[in-house]
């Protein structure tokens, strides 16, 4: 989201001067206009409209600059005098959304109108719900108000005007727990839930309520956001609400205020909690065996098949706001002897989250949110930062493997998991080429500890999460990229020997750690199966496709690109070739497509010096007919435009005119060169996992933990 900042009493003073001055202009061309037909137009200008037209047009542009800025203004005053938008010193602020053009009727759009529309939206909603038709008073059904909610849902003007009509979270979170009684049918004894009508209900409103919370204004009544949804779900009575709450705090890429989410968290892990399953909250609470609230009470309405647990919510909040997740996960420390030492309080929390019941069901998909929240900052700039983030992501580590059994992982914590791994990439490659994941300081303090756990650890987790095609693809990308970011720019055989055998490193070492998950997966049924099969065909063909992008185009933008640091996961089922042409899931991908790519980069580098090399007999089909994937340049030079990743035509093709040219025409054995760079670092990966006999890694330099 974007402010504009103003200063209130300076810019008036300027519109009001820029009005002034296109007032006394005005007032002068009409005095010239007066006189010329006074003297009876002794220049002749009376019948020549340009004497006329052009002062009037700029005038007017000048006139219609002012009202332009005074509407500005205007809004930026009233939404800071409602409390909506935020102050710099004297300097008040009106909203815009991201990439929005800044122009007056989008500037009131998205601040008064957007109040004017929340309330009227939120009243409109509860017209429909209560109607036993289903339509307000303005011919609006509860879906239709929902659409149109959700085109304002992320505009913090907006969310606070619903929230306030509802007379704050409270009332809020009762509007959700009403409308699953009117996605409620009964047929006879039977009752049934729309819980397709009720999902869409929580996306749209937790996108709303976050947006709120990232406005300056706060509930009436209470001096913060956390505080007003704390007293929400903790009065008797209405505990039930924690339901509601948490189905709101989950939605996905709802962003809360950081400052909302850490408070909040602070204040509802000291609720007790017995790890009761979200699929089985009830619509109503009575009779809940609870050890504090005792054995028979009414808490009222729970919204059914979503969590009870208090600390689910808000921690998958903290998921799509990585400076929330590191502010809670790790909220005192310092640098100690070049390490960092985490503080009391921080000790104290991770004794409490790691050590506190769950919920059974999805409470572990909020915990590990958090830490891919967390993970995200070690790309911080700020040191520190970096370094207490890292000090997080060991302890996810850690507790993932060593307290979480791999039964017990859902779908949801291999992703955010992924996101970890994503974010450690520079270890992983060293452990795919056979080094440490060195830097992360796994097992910090404990002397039993070596090196050699460290690396076991690490790749144990990978192995719980590489049958999620998700996970895979993210974790495939973000050691592509690190791999081949060590060698961004190449301009000899030896650098190019060096990146093809890191990325063969981290081809051999995923690959044969997805080979042992599916052998140890043989008695599973032939869905989870076929599920990890598609998991590792992905992940090859992802590291593929990332290295033929950065071949074909250094500047080109694939969705397997990742940035300094991971903040979701790649969603490979959400990926559109229509939208993102050049990010269709590609299903090629083998070492020879490894070797394929080498080629080419090392003849698109200027690696290939012999121009016999490149002679049209040597790049041409037995037919005769040349191929189609190479370019004579107007230099004389040759290109290599190979699918991205080579198809199994071109992979057969590219080898032929490799062999061909062999070492005659390439007297330097570039190409042979790099194959046995790329045959090393595939086989070294795969011996980490497998051994040299590579019937598996049982007893071989890296152990996985299979349990």
């Amino acid at each position: 989201m974007a402010y504009v900042y103003l200063h209130e009493e300076d810019l008036q003073a300027f519109i009001d001067a820029l009005k002034s001055f296109a007032s006394s202009n005005n007032e002068e061309l009409d005095s010239i206009s007066r006189k010329n037909t006074e003297y009876g137009d002794p220049a002749d200008i009376r019948g020549r409209i340009e004497w006329w037209s052009t002062p009037r047009t700029h005038i007017g542009d000048l006139s219609r600059t002012a009202e332009e800025l005074q509407v500005r203004l205007d809004q930026a005053v009233e939404m800071n005098s409602n409390g909506v938008t935020p102050m710099d010193g004297v300097l008040i602020s009106y909203y815009l959304p991201d990439d929005m053009e800044d122009t007056p009727a989008n500037v009131k759009a998205y601040n008064g109108d957007a109040v004017t529309r929340g309330a009227k939206d939120a009243e409109t909603l509860q017209q429909a719900r209560k109607n036993p038709d289903g339509v307000a008073e303005d011919g609006r059904t509860v879906e239709q108000v929902l659409d149109d909610m959700a085109q304002y849902q992320d505009v913090p003007a907006y969310g606070n005007a619903v929230v306030r009509a509802y007379g704050g979270v409270d009332g809020y979170l009762d509007e959700l727990l009403q409308l699953q009684w009117y996605y409620t049918s009964s047929n006879r004894d039977q009752i049934s839930i729309d819980h397709e009508g009720v999902d869409r209900a929580v996306d749209v409103l937790g996108r709303v309520l976050a947006s709120a919370t990232n406005s300056e204004s706060t509930p009436e009544g209470y001096d913060s956001w956390s505080d007003a949804m704390y007293k929400a779900v903790t009065v008797k009575g209405h505990r039930g609400r924690m339901s509601a709450l948490n189905a709101l705090l989950s939605v996905d890429d709802a962003v809360y205020d950081t400052t909302t989410l850490v408070d909040l968290a602070d204040q509802l892990e000291d609720l007790p909690f017995g790890g009761s399953a979200a699929s089985s909250t009830p619509n109503s609470l009575y009779g809940w065996d609870h050890p504090i609230y005792g054995f028979i009470y009414n808490e009222g309405t729970a919204l059914q098949g979503y969590s009870m647990d208090p600390l689910y919510g808000v921690t998958m909040a903290m998921g799509n706001n990585p400076e929330a997740a590191f502010k809670y996960l790790n909220p005192d420390g310092q640098m100690s002897d070049g390490q960092w030492a985490p503080g009391e309080q921080t000790k104290k929390r991770w004794e409490l989250l790691t050590g506190r019941y769950w919920d059974n069901d999805v409470g572990l998909d909020g915990f590990t949110a958090a830490m891919a929240g967390n993970s995200a900052m070690r790309g911080s700039d700020n040191a520190d930062t970096a370094a207490a983030a890292t000090w997080t992501v060991a302890r996810s580590m850690e507790f993932a493997v060593d307290n979480v059994p791999i039964a017990d992982y859902t779908e949801a914590m291999k992703e955010n998991l992924s996101v970890v791994v994503a974010n450690t990439a520079e270890q992983g490659v060293d452990v795919a080429n056979g080094g440490y994941p060195s830097g992360l300081g796994l097992y910090q303090g404990d002397d039993s500890k070596t090196d050699h756990d460290d690396r076991n650890l690490y790749t144990t987790l990978i192995y719980r999460l590489i049958d999620n095609e998700n996970a895979a693809a993210t974790i495939a990308s973000a050691f592509t990229n690190a791999a081949m970011e060590r060698y961004p720019i190449i301009t000899d055989p030896e650098q190019l020997k060096k990146k093809y055998q890191k990325v063969g490193g981290v081809y051999g070492y995923l690959g044969a750690i997805g080979s042992e998950r599916l052998t140890d997966l043989e008695d599973a049924s032939a869905a989870e199966q076929k599920a990890l099969e598609d998991s590792i065909g992905t992940m090859v063909s992802v590291m593929t496709t990332i290295l033929g992008g950065r071949i074909a185009d250094k500047g080109v933008k694939l969705a397997w690109d990742v940035g300094k640091t991971v903040t979701e996961p790649i969603m490979v089922d959400q990926l559109a070739p229509d939208d993102l042409p050049d990010v269709d899931v590609p299903d090629t991908g083998s070492p020879s497509s490894l070797e394929s790519q080498a080629y080419a980069e090392a003849v698109n580098q200027g690696l290939i010096t012999d121009p016999e090399a490149f002679n049209p007999e040597y790049l041409q089909d037995d037919s005769g007919r040349p191929y189609s994937w190479y370019t004579i340049n107007p230099d004389g030079t040759t290109t290599f435009n190979l699918d991205n990743p080579p198809s199994s035509e071109q992979d057969v093709q590219v080898h032929s005119w490799a062999n061909d040219i062999d070492s005659e025409h390439d007297p330097n054995n570039v190409l042979t060169g790099t194959d046995g760079a790329i045959d090393d670092g595939v086989g070294k990966g795969q011996r980490l996992i497998q051994g040299s006999d590579g019937e598996g890694g049982k007893d071989d330099a890296i152990t996985i933990k299979r349990d």
